[in-house]
């Protein structure tokens, strides 16, 4: 059942890799390093992310029905979430195992909770990589949309229901441009998906369903929502290094991101494993011509909403590294 454009697209993004001399001359080794994969990394994240979802099933089953207590539960079930929407992300790049089929295998076990094929959100990712800022890139907008006014609620449209609107979205544009082979490999994984739905909403009550699914899920998209957009809005797609942002953060922050808040060390170095973005950023950040860069969260959302108020596309947080005085 693995997708061809996986390996297709892990030799594309290798022969991008080694073309970014500009900042890569001289620490090869070092990256080359830290594309490896490694299981025991992998293998904690798969721990955590089962922890947190216990200790929230443990809060939300805690007797006395405390709601403090509950909410924390679900807002544990929701980090659990957001954990596995990065462990699918991995996934498409060929980074959950070495052997395709496995990692394809663990990429549809993750995205059961989010009734997701795989492969269909393969193809569309490959596009986003691929293709940014064109035609066939739908984790951009501007290509799409003229007016400013109609990106910026294009924008905040992502920024509450984005998550929601993706796994509606990601199939029929998938069927677009996908081969016959991956249109009947997704079409294979959604009727699995439905059996296992059908199986879940008729084994478990409406309530049950709420507290440990949708409610988690709605945790997690609010999560992703605010991850999505700092990657991407406000850019410059015709500039790699304008193209996707970085977000330094806290270390906490980066943790509960898994080090995706390296947005643009991802997208020059796409097939490293995101436990590695950090150690990346620090080997090649000084070495950037230019680059986009958030402090915090926070201060992209507060950055986000002033330029949203002046009716302003233009790059936000664009920073020299290698400059004196710049971060």
């Amino acid at each position: 059942m693995h997708s061809p454009e996986i390996a297709e697209e892990n030799e594309v993004l290798s022969a991008l890799r080694l073309g970014r001399k500009e900042i890569s001359h001289g620490i090869e080794k070092e990256i080359d390093e830290l594309h490896k994969l490694s299981p025991v990394k992998r293998g904690l994240e798969f721990a955590t992310l089962f922890l947190l979802y216990g200790t929230g099933v443990f809060l939300l089953t805690y007797p006395g029905g405390i709601l403090p207590l509950s909410v924390c539960g679900i807002v544990c079930m929701g980090l659990a979430f957001n954990m596995l929407g990065i462990l699918i992300h991995e996934g498409l790049h060929g980074l959950l195992a070495k052997r395709s089929w496995l990692n394809h295998c663990m990429s549809f076990l993750v995205g059961i909770p989010f009734l997701g094929s795989p492969t269909a959100y393969q193809v569309t990712h490959a596009n986003h990589h691929f293709e940014l800022g064109r035609k066939l890139d739908y984790g951009t907008y501007r290509q799409h949309i003229r007016k400013p006014a109609f990106v910026w609620i294009v924008y905040f449209v992502q920024l509450f229901l984005g998550t929601f609107l993706y796994i509606l979205l990601i199939p029929p544009l998938a069927f677009r441009t996908a081969s016959v082979r991956s249109r009947l490999v997704i079409i294979a994984e959604f009727c699995v998906l439905f059996t296992i739905a059908v199986f879940l909403f008729r084994a478990l009550s409406p309530e049950t369903l709420l507290l440990y699914w949708f409610y988690p899920l709605v945790v997690c998209s609010f999560l992703t929502n605010i991850r999505g957009l700092a990657s991407h809005a406000l850019n410059d797609v015709e500039n790699l290094y304008l193209s996707s942002r970085t977000i330094k953060s806290s270390k906490w922050v980066s943790w509960l991101f898994m080090h995706e808040n390296y947005h643009l060390e991802h997208h020059v170095f796409p097939s490293a494993p995101s436990y590695n973005l950090g150690k990346i950023h620090e080997l090649i950040w000084d070495r950037l011509p230019e680059g986009l860069y958030s402090r915090s969260y926070s201060g992209f959302l507060f950055g986000f909403l002033r330029a949203a108020s002046r009716n302003d596309l233009n790059p936000l947080g664009i920073v020299r590294p290698g400059h004196e005085g710049d971060v």
